[in-house]
């Protein structure tokens, strides 16, 4: 039997596995955060980490390369939109190169101008067409991710976008599976950003639709793997943080990253 298999026999109830990791101290700030935000007292603190009602309390120094106001949920949705800038470009750039149009050719509003113009990479004919539709799709998806993040920040000096900044880390080969490749590391970077930054945000509303924002990145790249024949976990990557000690299976909770690593993880995909 193997080690997955017997760390699950071993939760034998849902009431077993939270006692177990009750026992544990977990302190998951952003659920002393909704608590707080219903009424409810969170429990205390082992640590330094929270601040008030759950909130971490390193958030300046967490988004301090961030500009804008000192608000701290102006930081988080300027952090959050400085990702979706970046996805959505790339995006783009990858949805030209896979039907033939030039990389630096504004996102069409009609998704129906893009067709399929390029190899399969190894993939099957049919996941290779699918690979595509998913491109295509998730193309617009962060740009209304990207659009969304605008509206809310109004006044709070949005980030805007530079034309040429953003690029892949190498040359992208002109093939499905090489273009989702490419593109899969920023949408696991963008998953673990927005687990590590959701803590940080005191307004619960907003923090209700980043939790959305979240699970739609979460899909994507799950679809992506998928498509990529790879298993769409959660896996551990290099640098990844736990929101639990415990883990009865690697792919049992996702990881996340802090505001600050992801800004240093993102670098790459600059000009």
């Amino acid at each position: 039997m193997s080690r997955e298999l017997r760390s699950r026999e071993g939760l034998a109830t849902r009431r077993h596995f939270l006692a177990t990791v009750g026992a544990a101290g977990v302190g998951l700030a952003f659920a002393d955060q909704l608590l707080a935000g219903n009424g409810l007292t969170p429990p205390p603190s082992s640590g330094s980490a929270p601040g008030p009602a759950g909130v971490p309390n390193d958030g300046a120094s967490q988004f301090a390369a961030i500009p804008g106001p000192t608000s701290i949920n102006t930081k988080v949705l300027n952090f959050a939109l400085s990702l979706e800038i970046l996805e959505a470009d790339l995006y783009r750039q990858a949805l030209n190169i896979a039907s033939n149009k030039p990389v630096a050719a504004p996102l069409n509003s009609n998704p129906a101008t893009y067709t399929r113009q390029v190899g399969t990479g190894g993939l099957t004919t049919q996941a290779a067409n699918v690979g595509f539709l998913y491109l295509q799709q998730f193309a617009y998806v962060e740009a209304a991710h990207r659009d969304f993040f605008k509206s809310q920040l109004g006044g709070g000096n949005p980030l805007v976008p530079a034309a040429g900044k953003y690029k892949f880390p190498g040359p992208v080969s002109g093939n499905i599976a090489a273009i989702l490749g490419a593109l899969l590391p920023l949408e696991e970077t963008g998953v673990r950003a927005y687990l590590g930054a959701l803590p940080y945000l005191t307004d619960l509303n907003l923090a209700a639709v980043a939790g959305g924002i979240y699970s739609t990145e979460c899909r994507h790249s799950a679809a992506i793997e998928y498509i990529l024949g790879i298993d769409p976990g959660p896996a551990p990557r290099s640098g990844d943080l736990r929101v639990t000690p415990i883990y009865p299976a690697p792919n049992t909770f996702e990881y996340y990253l802090k505001p600050s690593t992801v800004i240093q993880a993102v670098g790459q995909f600059f000009a």
